[in-house]
């Protein structure tokens, strides 16, 4: 059987792990972009001497936008005490990188939305997956005992965006196979690259480069479910993320968490960022309260 993802393609290849990245980046296109304002955030959060002024300039010509901060920043998630009115204000109490996960959140939501019937996920579970692995994500950044980037957030709402790459790849002879390795007990990742020679964190990592998102949520998307295989901090907090992801599934009674996260790994993550592995299933607890505080549009 010939893999689709073969390509004769000369454009560089920026990580030596994906050699069909050229097929994929042409996938990559189909996707809908970023909208605008989203891409001019990206582009300011790279640069050394964006003011506050430059980036609340970009939100405010954003009304959607502009209304979700402003009910982010006043939700009961946020700690908020006083009540605020301002852009301005919505970004010093957000921050920016949280800021830039809300805009790439909204920018994503009719994409993330759509059902993955390749991936068994019905409509909604996508985004259902990205957001609460995003809030699991604050969750493991405060209680690591490892310096985590602010973006650790945006990287694991954007974790599983490869799958929208990878579905298009996946026809019935490639499905079948895929389900018969699946089902022989081979790790989600593992089972698409011996289909497909590639996995959706590589195809994610790919969309990070294009879209210029910072390095650390290129990390994070296209080791977390192998973080080992970089050792970088971000990729072990985006794992774990994506383990409280998994029990707030299965607290909740939801199919939408598409693999079972290794128990190994969980172990070693855990220690890597010197979080107590026991302490996973009240960070789930946590994860489900803070859900509900925030108007996300979705229901566990």
């Amino acid at each position: 059987m010939t893999h689709r993802f073969e390509t004769t393609s000369q454009e560089p290849v920026k990580d030596p792990m994906l050699s069909h990245a050229a097929a994929i980046a042409d996938a990559a296109t189909q996707l809908k972009p970023l909208s605008h304002s989203t891409s001019q955030l990206i582009a300011m959060n790279a640069s050394p001497n964006v003011s506050t002024t430059d980036l609340v300039n970009v939100i405010v010509h954003d009304q959607v936008l502009a209304a979700t901060l402003l009910r982010e920043a006043n939700s009961a998630a946020s700690a908020a005490s006083d009540s605020i009115s301002t852009v301005d204000a919505a970004l010093v109490r957000l921050g920016t990188s949280r800021v830039l996960s809300v805009a790439i959140r909204l920018s994503l939501s009719g994409q993330m939305a759509a059902a993955v019937p390749q991936y068994r996920l019905s409509e909604g579970q996508l985004a259902l997956l990205s957001v609460t692995g995003s809030l699991a994500a604050e969750v493991v950044r405060e209680r690591s005992k490892v310096s985590l980037p602010p973006e650790l957030s945006t990287a694991a709402l954007l974790r599983d965006i490869g799958v929208l790459v990878m579905a298009s790849f996946l026809d019935a002879p490639h499905l079948l196979l895929l389900d018969v390795v699946k089902d022989a007990g081979t790790p989600l990742s593992e089972s698409e690259r011996m289909v497909l020679d590639a996995n959706h964190g590589e195809a994610g990592g790919l969309l990070c480069q294009q879209w210029k998102l910072p390095e650390s949520v290129r990390i994070g998307v296209q080791y977390h479910h192998d973080p080992a295989a970089c050792d970088e901090p971000v990729a072990h907090g985006v794992f774990l993320a994506d383990t409280v992801a998994h029990l707030v599934a299965l607290r909740t009674g939801g199919g939408w968490s598409h693999s079972t996260p290794d128990p190994s790994t969980i172990a070693t993550s855990a220690a890597a960022l010197g979080i107590d592995a026991d302490a996973l299933d009240a960070m789930a607890d946590v994860v489900i309260a803070r859900f509900g505080d925030r108007n996300t549009g979705l229901t566990l």
